[in-house]
């Protein structure tokens, strides 16, 4: 079985190599990279051409920067494997990642998508432990079927492997969640209420807990409220069976996030969280453009006088 592994590269000069290594280290060989460069401004397209050689990567730039969800769209309508997966370019996986989930189809033809264990790393490859990290980390002692979709899943989502046929019934990834981040949540989603996922207990995807990444840059003001669009759309697909998106209603999407931009409560606990990320990156002018919109919404928040105090000593006494 061919497996195509897609790649989205945006200035990532500084990890892709080691990305692209972890793929031509697999034991297992029938595969294609396909690489999309979403239009860099870093050495990422340079550092990619050296593996060009291998006729086996692929490596398309794009002339205008599409963004995560469309660059990533694109690369995976290039694909022609029987099997589809991602490596995200700053990610690395184990050596035996492919063969063992590539087994996974080959032993059960009635499985269509397939993920794995995972464990966060640093920037040095070496893994850490993210205490506020959302799921719920723990060992496995046999693989499972997930029967159901489930609001935090214990794999992560470009570790994922699926027929290419999926997305005949599933399509590709919703734009709606273009310049944030949940597309892969919700199209586990919809996989998920037509199949079961097979997971596999061991860990085979390190995801990098990297602070220029897609969900710890703060670009975009939806993102404030990402996490709480995908809890809404679970709960519409759990208790429903359907959702905005599938009934192409984005009026109704926009209309909810409107809902949440307005509540003060919610608003304060996002400002707060998303300005601590910014005082560990050092990001003293948004830290604090955070913290003020914080206490806008909400002057009674002791985590936000915390936070605060967090921002004075990092800023002043280090």
């Amino acid at each position: 079985m061919k497996v195509s592994i897609i790649m989205c590269s945006y200035n990532s000069a500084e990890y892709v190599v080691k990305a692209i290594q972890s793929i031509l280290d697999q034991t297992y060989k029938n595969w294609e990279l396909i690489i999309s460069d979403d239009k860099s401004t870093d050495d990422s397209a340079e550092a990619i051409k050296p593996f060009l050689s291998d006729p086996r990567i692929i490596l398309h730039v794009q002339k205008n920067n599409l963004g995560y969800v469309k660059n990533k769209n694109s690369a995976l309508k290039r694909a022609t494997g029987d099997l589809v997966t991602q490596l995200d370019s700053d990610d690395l996986c184990p050596k035996d990642r492919i063969e063992k989930q590539v087994n996974v189809f080959i032993k059960n033809p009635e499985i269509k998508i397939c993920g794995t264990d995972f464990r966060p790393v640093g920037v040095d490859d070496e893994p850490i432990r993210v205490i506020d990290f959302t799921v719920n980390k723990e060992k496995y002692e046999k693989d499972f079927l997930i029967e159901k979709p489930q609001i935090e899943y214990p794999f992560w989502f470009p570790g994922l492997m699926w027929r290419r046929e999926l997305f005949d019934e599933i399509g590709y990834f919703p734009e709606y969640f273009s310049g944030i981040y949940g597309d892969d949540h919700y199209w586990t989603f919809k996989a998920n209420q037509k199949y079961p996922i097979y997971f596999v207990k061991d860990c085979l995807y390190d995801y990098r807990i990297n602070p220029n990444s897609i969900t710890n840059v703060l670009d975009d003001p939806r993102k404030l409220i990402a996490q709480d669009v995908i809890k809404e759309l679970y709960r519409l697909i759990t208790e429903t069976g359907t959702d905005w998106l599938e009934q192409n209603k984005p009026e109704e999407g926009l209309a909810f996030e409107q809902s949440l931009f307005d509540d003060k409560k919610l608003m304060a606990q996002r400002y707060r969280m998303w300005a601590a990320k910014a005082i560990d990156k050092k990001n003293w002018a948004q830290a604090w453009d955070l913290l003020k919109k914080h206490f806008r919404c909400s002057l009674t928040d002791v985590d936000g006088y915390r936070t605060l105090l967090y921002y004075l000593r990092n800023r002043y006494l280090k």
